[in-house]
């Protein structure tokens, strides 16, 4: 066998995969440009101007109440694993890595750098950081599957035609992610080893582990989406809106694109448009991005940039027997 095929084979399969997202970016960017074409720019700012506050303010609840959410995904993580950290560190970190990873490309990556960084300096190794970050990506897709799976099934919204798939409904895609979760709750609740994940060896989570999982990762779906929901017109019932919403998002994911940037907007755009007009959508979900994920990555921004000066300032400052005595201690914050 030639030594080279493994390597050209991932590089084809990432070729693909390039393909795929950027194709899905230009369709639905395609979709949204025909839906503006029908609405001027006047009429989306007189949109603007009946902005009630109250819908902004109940938004930024919803995001407050999410990303506590979102902390809990390292809370159980952690608690699977037998480490602990004080709640305040944990919604910390969680806060700094969910609120890069939401909006910057390669949100793995980015999330997986700001908790090794963090949680190297709180004592916890950095092999039980990278099985935190394997955790949390558990949970998060058991409750995406559970989310979607109900949604679907209850709800089976149409399939948008931009996708290219062939299902004219969503209900199939629900019902195997509802058999997707009842296998994972099987495979929880039997005994047996560790679950081997690349390198790392998890621990089997348990019954009870893997519904608090699905638990906590629903909730947070759906603060997600009652944060956008909270700023459109209330004509949808909100389980309509959710699986439109969670289509939506797994578009944005099999997509690649940061946030589902433009994926995301173009299937709501579809799904919502016949009960909704144009310029509230657009509106409400402009809104979204910026309470929902441009909000969070300035503070999380500017919380970084002042962490990082704080302890280039103290090591600058510092001899080094001080030094050595304030490490865990450099730039938290009294976190």
């Amino acid at each position: 066998m030639n030594p080279s095929s493994p390597a050209r084979r991932a590089r084809v399969r990432q070729i693909l995969s390039v393909g795929i997202s950027l194709l899905l970016f230009i369709a639905a960017l395609l979709v949204i440009r025909g839906q503006l074409r029908d609405h001027p720019l006047h009429e989306i700012m007189a949109e603007l101007g009946s902005f009630r506050p109250i819908r902004l303010v109940l938004c930024l609840a919803a995001t407050v109440l999410g990303y506590l959410a979102l902390a809990g995904y390292d809370a159980l993580s952690l608690a699977t694993l037998g480490r602990h950290l004080p709640p305040r560190r944990i919604i910390y970190a969680a806060f700094l890595g969910y609120a890069f990873a939401n909006s910057l490309p390669l949100s793995v990556v980015t999330g997986a750098a700001v908790r090794y960084r963090l949680y190297s300096q709180w004592g916890i190794e950095r092999g039980d950081a990278a099985r935190v970050v394997t955790l949390n990506t558990v949970t998060y897709v058991a409750g995406l599957l559970a989310s979607a799976g109900l949604a679907f099934a209850l709800q089976p919204v149409l399939m948008p035609g931009f996708l290219h798939l062939p299902l004219r409904t969503a209900r199939p895609i629900g019902l195997a992610c509802l058999a997707a979760v009842g296998a994972y709750l099987t495979w929880s609740g039997r005994s047996g080893g560790d679950l081997r994940v690349w390198r790392l060896e998890l621990p089997r989570p348990g019954i009870r582990m893997a519904l608090t999982q699905i638990v906590v990762s629903m909730a947070d779906w759906v603060l997600s989406g009652a944060a956008l929901y909270v700023l459109l017109p209330h004509r949808v019932p909100f389980h309509v809106f959710f699986a439109v919403f969670l289509l939506g998002q797994i578009a944005g994911l099999i997509a690649q694109v940061p946030g589902g940037l433009g994926v995301f907007e173009a299937v709501m755009l579809w799904g919502l448009t016949p009960a909704l007009t144009t310029p509230s959508i657009l509106i409400g979900l402009v809104a979204y991005r910026l309470i929902y994920f441009f909000l969070p990555l300035g503070v999380a921004t500017a919380v970084w940039a002042v962490r990082e000066g704080r302890r280039w300032f103290r090591r600058r400052t510092a001899s080094p027997s001080e030094l050595l005595g304030r490490e865990d201690h450099l730039g938290d914050g009294g976190f």
